[in-house]
């Protein structure tokens, strides 16, 4: 077959390893980043003179995901429409791999952290809105059978009265993700998830009316009316049932920290900064932040907002000569590139049951990992388009080579050969005229018009010999522009589209196989 003819070898041994290497940066390497670099926290669970290790108790696999925020027409203002649909196409694609690559890990629960859909706290019609929810909805496919608990960003619900966000943006939220403030107790521990924008908003209030969370009546139905609601059943419950079981955080909007506050070894670049403006807030307030760490005593915080990930342990003062405690928090990286980081990510929480957690220290009944998935953009950036470079300067150079030993086979020679120039109406005058023979008979003895026919055509002869060579010269400068060829032999040009059409024609099937099979799994 002509697929496999030894002119072809080059062509097919790009394009195997253009297979390849779709076939690893499109798939392999999400499942490489999970199945190697990415496993539950168990193991300091069980210990071999534990008695529990030996039981069928299994820890509780909860996956947190942190700021999708899908995007839609109205994330990019500045941007070309073409540009702002190819983002949005290339996005979704990038988040439906992490995501895949994220249920790999089989949890029991899913949290998302909020900001799940970039624009839905915009004005917008309840047709558009219901087409934007589909679309989250269609990305992160999930078994019914794995809850999912979820709360607001100030994407989904917006910030502040005075931005231009629509009033529905709550009441959409609430219809489609469920109440803003939930309480969940599994595996021994109190799961409590706050509606953050909400906090800002009535602290905001609070501040406005110049009165101390002491004297501050809590809006009824509010975030931290639910938080007075929890404090008086949790105290009930540790009163009279004696339960006390570990309180787990997670707040959209991180807890205040000193500014420039270092976020460990794992963040990408730069820390979480103070900052307002309309419609976000980077960091809860310092009163609200100790308000929330003195009431809830939480032995873990999660949050998310930032897209990058933040380790931080908040200093709390009980006082009465009482230690000061510690309580980490972690904020979780944001699962999509559009994000500003090159490498997206989960966590992972594992919940021991009281069973498998004898020792109830500080930590000891919950651990949790951050997962860092492939950085798409880089693999844009650093793999394929350096490739793609090789690849059209190794087929071109190998069409040259070709080219200059064909050429070196058919030297020029001196007798006159129809010239075969890009004008087609001056190459069929000029092999009309050299090929026309002249017929001697009786008739031309002594005809003048005899010699003047010879010198007229031994002067086109040199100019086709002129024209000739100097297109041979221009090709040898520039074999692109090389039109001297033999019928059947095309232009250097042509034969380098054609092999790089070839190289990339196996690829892009694959690709799209690939994103066809990620759309519909």
């Amino acid at each position: 077959m002509a697929v496999f003819a030894r002119g072809r070898r080059l062509v097919n041994n790009l394009r195997a390893l253009w297979v390849l290497l779709i076939l690893w940066y499109e798939l392999g390497i999400f499942i490489y980043s999970v199945d190697r670099g990415c496993s539950w926290p168990d193991a300091s669970f069980y210990s071999q003179n534990s008695p529990s290790a030996n039981t069928d108790v299994q820890p509780y696999h909860i996956l947190l995901v942190a700021d999708p925020q899908i995007l839609d027409h109205r994330s990019y203002p500045h941007r070309w429409a073409i540009l702002t649909y190819l983002s949005r196409v290339f996005t979704d694609l990038n988040l439906l791999k992490n995501w895949k690559s994220a249920l790999r890990t089989n949890p029991d629960a899913i949290i998302f952290l909020g900001d799940m859909m970039d624009g839905a706290r915009f004005p917008m019609s309840d047709a558009e809105y219901e087409r934007y929810y589909a679309r989250f909805r269609r990305i992160f496919k999930v078994d019914s059978e794995i809850p999912q608990f979820f709360i607001p960003g100030n994407h989904d619900t917006g910030l502040a009265v005075n931005a231009p966000f629509t009033p529905h943006a709550r009441s959409r939220y609430v219809s489609h993700f469920g109440e803003p403030n939930n309480a969940i107790t599994v595996a021994n521990h109190t799961l409590l998830l706050l509606d953050a924008p909400d906090i800002v908003e009535e602290d905001q209030r609070r501040v406005g009316a110049k009165a101390t969370y002491k004297d501050w009546d809590a809006i009824t139905g509010g975030t931290l009316d639910f938080v007075n609601d929890f404090m008086e059943q949790r105290d009930s419950l540790s009163i009279h049932e004696g339960r006390g079981d570990p309180v787990i955080l997670f707040t959209h909007i991180p807890l205040h920290r000193p500014d420039g506050a270092n976020c460990g070894p794992l963040r990408e670049r730069g820390t979480i900064r103070h900052g307002i403006g309309p419609g976000y807030q980077n960091t809860l307030g310092k009163e609200t932040s100790q308000f929330l760490l003195r009431a809830l005593r939480p032995s873990l915080v999660f949050s998310g907002d930032d897209h990058d990930y933040c380790e931080y342990n908040h200093k709390l003062d009980l006082g009465q000569d009482r230690p000061i405690e510690l309580i980490r928090e972690v904020s979780v990286k944001s699962l999509s590139l559009a994000m500003g980081i090159r490498r997206p990510g989960f966590q992972l929480l594992s919940l021991a049951p009281v069973e498998l957690s004898h020792n109830r220290g500080a930590g000891a009944s919950h651990k949790d990992i951050p997962c860092a998935l492939p950085d798409q953009l880089g693999i844009y950036i650093r793999a394929y388009l350096p490739f793609i470079f090789l690849s059209i300067i190794v087929l071109c150079g190998s069409n040259v080579l070709h080219h200059q030993r064909t050429r070196s086979r058919h030297k020029f020679r001196p007798v006159p050969q129809p010239a075969r120039i890009s004008t087609r109406r001056l190459h069929i005058r000029l092999e009309l005229d050299i090929e026309e023979p002249y017929m001697e008979g009786e008739h031309d003895a002594g005809d003048p018009s005899r010699e003047t026919f010879t010198k007229s055509t031994q002067a086109r002869i040199g100019l086709w010999r002129a024209t000739e060579l100097l297109a041979l010269a221009v090709g040898s400068i520039c074999p692109c522009f090389n039109n001297v060829r033999r019928p059947g032999n095309p232009t250097l040009l042509i034969s380098c589209w054609r092999d790089i059409r070839d190289v990339a024609a196996f690829p892009l099937v694959v690709f799209v196989v690939i994103t066809w099979w990620t759309m519909i799994h």
